[in-house]
């Protein structure tokens, strides 16, 4: 495929909240004398970049660079998203993580024994950025603009992405005609305003208009209507088992991709390597239902392992090979 060898010469910023997802992984033996609960012997440990960073991961994986804004405690945490980062495939002299008192770096720590997580520990405080902080961000990200060719907000809802900054760095964008994809949440659902393309799943977007989406009617008819209230050429619904539906403004069709998951294992990150995979693809020159069908192919590589991981360029063109789809 013509997009993948361009995939190497591709950048794209990526803005939103910086999580360290931790892994505290081993078995269970026995029930805990002190409570009724299990008792885990941890035999591994690992710590990934999560939220905004498991974009930068994918993105990584397929040989695009990152430029990475976003906002983490001034800790030792930090200190390890920084290590992290600089694995990865980012330009340090680009990046702006803002180091705030207020907020500590988000940590989830995830407690796993036997393939199925035990429990969930989330260590964080969320508040939104201050007003320095996000015109230090602004500055930042209309300094490298024009280096960029695609710009992701990765939206967990910690405060980076506030509806001031949401807003102005879009209209900065399109302002540089780069493309803008957008992984949202509910409590913003409405103010991605001309972003190329928003992703949410069906639970989200349903709870963005207030309506459950079950049939293809329904979620035809909800790509459509935010779409049109956002004011965006595209609008991509994820569906779980049945895949993913992806609504161009400029045919006025939804398209409907069944999933090619041969087994769900795991769905964490999903959603990250989609936005990140389908950005990719378009930035290197595919049409949208192109770059659909290849984000849909990644997607059902992930859910195949534990965890927020991540598909690799080689995994990636195996799968499409399997699935037909690109000669």
């Amino acid at each position: 495929m013509e997009a993948a060898s361009k995939l190497k010469t591709t950048k794209i910023i990526v803005i939103g909240d910086l999580i360290l997802d931790e892994y505290l992984i081993g078995e269970v033996n026995r029930i805990s004398p002190e409570a009724p609960v299990p008792v885990v012997w941890v035999r591994n440990e690992k710590t990934t970049l999560g939220g905004a960073g498991n974009v930068v991961k994918n993105l990584s994986r397929l040989g695009v660079q990152s430029f990475v804004l976003g906002r983490a405690g001034n800790d030792t945490a930090a200190k390890t998203l920084d290590d992290l980062l600089s694995s990865e495939n980012t330009s340090s002299s680009k990046n702006t993580i803002i180091r705030s008192e207020k907020v500590p770096t988000i940590l989830k720590t995830r407690v796993i024994a036997g393939h199925q997580q035990v429990c969930r520990i989330d260590r964080e405080e969320t508040f939104p950025l201050t007003d320095a902080e996000e015109k230090q961000l602004l500055e930042s990200f209309s300094k490298i603009i024009q280096e960029a060719d695609a710009v992701v907000l990765s939206d967990y809802d910690k405060g980076t992405l506030t509806a001031s900054l949401i807003r102005k760095t879009i209209d900065i964008a399109v302002q540089h005609k780069k493309i803008v994809t957008v992984d949202p949440q509910v409590s913003h659902f409405f103010q991605y305003e001309k972003a190329t393309v928003m992703t949410p799943n069906h639970h989200e977007a349903g709870k963005a208009l207030g309506k459950k989406l079950e049939t293809n009617a329904e979620v035809e008819e909800a790509a459509k209507k935010i779409a049109e209230n956002l004011n965006s050429p595209s609008m991509m619904i994820t569906r779980g088992e049945k895949g993913m539906s992806l609504y161009i403004s400029s045919e006025s069709k939804t398209y409907h991709i069944p999933t090619v998951a041969k087994e769900v294992f795991d769905v964490t990150g999903a959603g990250d390597t989609v936005i990140s995979v389908y950005t990719s693809f378009l930035a290197a020159g595919l049409g949208e239902l192109e770059a659909a069908i290849v984000s849909n192919a990644a997607a059902g590589v992930v859910v195949g392992k534990l965890g927020a991981e991540t598909v690799s360029l080689e995994e990636l063109l195996q799968a499409l090979e399997k699935r037909g789809s690109f000669e």
